[in-house]
């Protein structure tokens, strides 16, 4: 598949796919009869429609692989202004965990690293550390500054999140574990579903498994 992409780009072939978005309002959360920011349950198209926001094309082949593809730091935590963060704890627990993870693996000024970098100018109030590699001389160090002014970006508010009630350790009245995996499994044509069980067989067949099993 790898390979078949890649000549695909060479070729111009492009590959191309439609980019959807789903969005609910906060005050909605708890009229599904399931969690929305349960990471193990989707949102029924039927109830939360897909919108349109875009394509994605892949339209060249990198040159570097090391520089292009094994340097690159995604992070959720960096967003767009207007955007924010929902309640969902494995979201907001890689907020906090990508950033320092890539600080471990390319050091505390990746960000600098042409593939991570914004493409426009910005100020940050970030200077040196080991591994830094942009110069800075026209800057002063510290803001705000009067010998050095810089725009602040524009601000968006942040929405409120107001939470009531007691924490508990208790069983969750809205898992609905069973749902959904039942109406994906009855999306699926005859000769899917067929497959999907045989994957299953073959898996639960492996002596290792069956073994622990019983």
């Amino acid at each position: 598949a790898t390979q078949d992409l890649y000549d695909s780009i060479a070729a111009g072939n492009y590959p191309e796919w439609k980019l959807f978005i789903q969005t609910i309002d906060p005050d909605f959360e708890d009229r599904f009869d399931f969690d929305p920011v349960d990471v193990t349950k989707t949102w029924p198209e039927d109830i939360v429609p897909l919108q349109p926001v875009g394509r994605l094309v892949l339209n060249k082949n990198i040159d570097n692989f090391f520089a292009e593809n094994e340097q690159l730091a995604f992070c959720p935590a960096l967003v767009v202004p207007g955007v924010y963060y929902s309640d969902d704890k494995l979201l907001q627990t890689r907020i906090f965990s990508y950033s320092d993870t890539q600080r471990h693996r390319l050091g505390p000024n990746y960000l600098q690293l042409p593939v991570n970098a914004p493409k426009n100018g910005h100020h940050n109030n970030h200077h040196e550390g080991f591994m830094n590699f942009m110069h800075r001389d026209e800057e002063v160090n510290y803001f705000p500054s009067r010998y050095d002014p810089c725009r602040h970006a524009e601000q968006y508010p942040i929405p409120p999140v107001v939470l009531t009630g007691k924490r508990d350790k208790c069983c969750i009245e809205k898992e609905n574990n069973f749902k959904q995996p039942g109406e994906k499994y009855r999306s699926f044509t005859p000769d899917r579903q067929e497959r999907f069980i045989k994957r299953w067989v073959d898996a639960l067949s492996d002596p290792r498994l069956t073994h622990e099993i019983r």
